[in-house]
């Protein structure tokens, strides 16, 4: 190799090394860690260009290239279908914490707390507290309170899409954040096997987080400005498919 390129290379390295040390612009990608020589950091191009080869490697073989495209498409079906979940438990978390806030204000009143009464007569504080039969005389009635049972039923709705939006949650951050790390790792890539597994995991997730619409299976417990109770087919409807969170 010609000597004067040799040299010129050295001096071009070495003046761009000082250029990038000083935080000045040299046209060109950044070549140089602080405090690495030329050396260093054609080694370390070396190395970073191995660890892509392995990745790339691989993706060589179309049998292999096939399952990491098939695992990407996964992981794009599941993420899509958890974001989208937790966008809809969290309106109905909003539209249920609003429900309960209006029956408490619609309530019968004792010492200005709301209470509940239910079909037996019986009248209760939120927390279910059985109001003093001595303290009933005091109680502000309202005709159009909603009745203890709706309201029992409105704060489990809100407890079970609690549960569903902290599953999902787990699900990103336990299965979802990961499965992106390691798709993306150029220097381990996952083997054949570990592709096909994580691929079925991941449709398994899409599947689970695409229920019906959180809201629109709360509709019966968003309950209007003149009802007092809810039809118990609908409860079921509403709380039966939040039974069973996701598995991280």
């Amino acid at each position: 190799m010609d000597e004067r390129w040799i040299d010129k290379k050295r001096r071009e390295d070495f003046d761009d090394q000082q250029n990038e040390a000083a935080g000045r612009e040299v046209g060109r990608i950044r070549r140089f860690y602080p405090g690495e020589t030329p050396i260093e950091a054609r080694e370390r191009k070396r190395k970073e260009g191995d660890r892509r080869t392995a990745l790339m490697a691989l993706l060589a073989d179309p049998a292999y290239a096939r399952a990491y495209q098939s695992a990407w498409d996964a992981f794009d079906r599941a993420q899509a279908a958890v974001d989208a979940a937790l966008l809809d438990a969290a309106n109905a978390i909003e539209r249920l914490s609003e429900n309960i806030e209006d029956m408490e204000a619609r309530a019968h009143q004792l010492d200005g707390e709301a209470v509940f009464r239910d079909e037996d007569g019986t009248f209760y504080q939120p927390d279910g507290t059985p109001v003093p039969w001595e303290d009933e005389r005091r109680i502000d009635r309202r005709s159009d309170a909603p009745s203890f049972e709706a309201y029992l039923m409105a704060r489990e709705a809100l407890d079970n899409a609690t549960i569903r939006r902290n599953h999902l949650l787990d699900v990103q951050e336990d299965v979802l954040d990961p499965a992106r790390e390691q798709l993306s790792d150029e220097e381990s890539p996952l083997s054949l096997e570990e592709l096909d597994a994580l691929t079925e995991r991941l449709d398994e997730i899409a599947e689970d987080a695409s229920p019906a619409p959180l809201t629109a299976r709360f509709e019966a417990a968003t309950i209007g400005a003149a009802d007092t109770t809810i039809p118990e087919e609908s409860v079921e409807l509403n709380l039966s498919e939040l039974s069973s969170p996701l598995s991280p």
